[in-house]
């Protein structure tokens, strides 16, 4: 059996590490210079480039993805008044990429070997520019701290020194890793349920810590979460005050044997494993959503009223809490158009 014929199998073979019960760890940001890095749980990985300090954010927004396992690579870049027409990426003044500019936020879009040249090109490079088809500049930034960003996908991935690595290529075999998502188990709602009336509502608000934080932006609500065990259920978000741009909310979890006397308890969440502090139980979300149609609660708190730092939740209803299915977060406020992914999970509803 030969040499080669062994580092090929061994570069073919694939670390499976199983997480369908493993708790919610959400995924480490890194920073550099211009850069940020950041993988989730499955070890699906971003490169994202910051507008330097003082930049008044007019320079192109780089996301650089790649998933676990033999996932591909995708290069996204983001500036401002496209054209539509042709383009050209140019690092070190040397064409690393063109193409047809795409409709929508980002009209520079490439994937597969021609994504993983032009990130090669990046880790080496010192300024990346665009031009259009006629030689017009369109956008152009510095790359400080790109190599660093994408070593570290590298190292997490297991791919530094590897001939599929992103930045520091190399002749070393490694085996892959491939992190399945963790799978979380919800049971449908089903039929809607009586909800509770005003005077219910106006009485758990009354006793709860958000009394004298009341906000003039979002008013309390009640979603109906079906019945289970003989009993009607129900969703309660209390308002509990308001910010510039943070709207926040309480959340909490009621039950009826009769759809007209109902008991109100803090709601269950897998995270944070431990309610806001001061509100005896109770988790404070911000810019709260329902959607009943995929049982899914969605929160958001922008860092600033721009919008380019944050996190973000989407938790899914199992029947008993509020488990969580997908977190963002960006903790530097440097111009990133979208937060990276720290946290995913796979749902799957029975009924």
């Amino acid at each position: 059996m030969s040499l080669s014929f062994v580092r090929a199998a061994l570069a073919a073979m694939v670390i499976s590490v199983p997480l369908a019960a493993s708790p919610v760890k959400l995924g480490e940001q890194f920073f550099h210079k211009d850069w940020s890095a950041v993988c989730d749980n499955s070890l699906a990985c971003e490169a994202i480039s910051l507008m330097p300090d003082g930049d008044g954010g007019e320079g192109p927004q780089i996301i650089i993805r790649r998933g676990s396992g033999d996932a591909g690579v995708s290069v996204r870049i983001q500036f401002a008044e496209p054209t539509g027409g042709r383009y050209r990426v140019l690092v070190g003044g040397r064409v690393a990429a063109s193409g047809t500019q795409a409709a929508g936020d980002w009209p520079i879009m490439v994937d597969g070997d021609a994504a993983l040249k032009l990130v090669r090109a990046i880790a080496r490079g010192r300024t990346l520019s665009i031009e259009d088809g006629n030689g017009v500049l369109l956008g152009k930034r510095e790359l400080a701290g790109s190599a660093a960003a994408l070593n570290r996908i590298d190292a997490i991935q297991n791919r530094a020194g590897t001939r599929q690595a992103l930045s520091a290529t190399g002749r070393r075999v490694k085996p892959l890793k491939l992190v399945p998502l963790p799978v979380v188990e919800a049971k449908r709602i089903g039929k809607q349920g009586p909800l509770p009336d005003a005077a219910t509502i106006v009485g758990v608000v009354e006793g709860s810590k958000c009394a004298t934080e009341p906000s003039a932006v979002t008013e309390n609500s009640a979603v109906s979460l079906g019945r289970a065990d003989g009993q009607r259920r129900a969703l309660l978000l209390v308002s509990c005050g308001s910010g510039a741009y943070n709207a926040a909310s309480a959340i909490y979890f009621g039950t009826s044997a009769d759809g007209k006397s109902w008991d109100f308890v803090p709601a269950r969440f897998d995270y944070p494993e431990k309610p806001d502090e001061g509100m005896d139980g109770a988790t404070l979300l911000s810019n709260v959503a329902w959607d009943a149609s995929r049982q899914q609660l969605d929160a958001f708190h922008k860092g600033r009223g721009l919008g380019d730092c944050g996190q973000a939740q989407s938790y899914v209803w199992d029947g008993a809490m509020f488990r969580l299915i997908e977190a963002r977060a960006m903790d530097e406020c440097r111009g990133v158009a979208e937060w990276p992914v720290v946290w995913r999970a796979r749902v799957e509803f029975r009924d």
